[in-house]
């Protein structure tokens, strides 16, 4: 079980780390390109999850459910944090 946990925390990391990356790097750009950019990434990430779970239920594994959370977890982690465009000034 501890392996699909470090399994999904690891693929997640990735997952957000990946993320993360395209939206800073589309932060300055029209707001129509940046929300594709940001969908874009959303679909990417449930069609990941669907997938990872349709393979561990295609090899019996009963350990989808901690997968499932440490991999959705860990993106959220990246989430949470917002991505800056101004760098430490507010956008108000």
């Amino acid at each position: 079980m501890i392996n699909y946990i470090i399994l999904g925390i690891i693929i997640g990391v990735f997952n957000g780390l990946l993320s993360r990356f395209s939206l800073k790097h589309v932060i300055n750009k029209s707001d129509k390109f940046f929300y594709s950019v940001w969908l874009i990434g959303m679909f990417y990430r449930f069609i990941f999850l669907i997938a990872a779970i349709i393979y561990l239920k295609h090899k019996n594994s009963i350990m989808i459910v901690p997968f499932s959370l440490s991999l959705i977890f860990s993106q959220f982690i990246f989430e949470v944090i917002t991505v800056k465009k101004n760098g430490p000034q507010r956008d108000s």
